[in-house]
């Protein structure tokens, strides 16, 4: 036998809010969590102030020096890798008024990636060895 469901017995939010997550909570357990989160005030950072040096230290070099350059690796050479629709949007805005559509995807992001490892190689070594006996980089 099929049992009727009243539409005014079922609780949209907490439908959608099933949605929102990987694993299906009750509303009003995220409703309290807001409440909650709203209350506390916002937490002070710590490493803000190193965040801030390492910025510091690439503001001296131009963005388009870093960033805005073709690469000397062929695109074949490299790997597939996928990424969130909106970055992809967004990087292929920046090389399309940035660099004039004169860089490649592939060239902008190989730029972006070598810069990352450069500015935090020693943390990247540092946890890798703690997990791993042999280096990274």
């Amino acid at each position: 036998m099929v049992k009727t469901v009243k539409k005014e017995d079922i609780d949209e939010k907490a439908i959608i809010a099933s949605f929102l997550q990987d694993e299906p909570t009750d509303h009003d357990s995220l409703v309290n969590e807001t409440r909650e989160s709203a209350e506390e005030p916002p937490a002070v950072q710590a490493e803000a102030p190193k965040e801030e040096s390492r910025r510091r230290k690439s503001k001296g070099q131009d963005y388009e020096n870093l960033f805005i350059r073709n690469t000397d690796t062929s695109t074949r050479s490299g790997k597939t890798a996928y990424i969130r629709k909106e970055f992809h949007d967004r990087i292929t805005r920046i090389v399309q008024v940035i660099a004039g559509n004169e860089l490649t995807l592939f060239s902008y992001l190989d730029n972006v990636l070598e810069q990352h490892f450069n500015t935090y190689q020693e943390e990247i070594s540092d946890l890798y060895k703690k997990r791993n006996t042999d280096d990274i980089f």
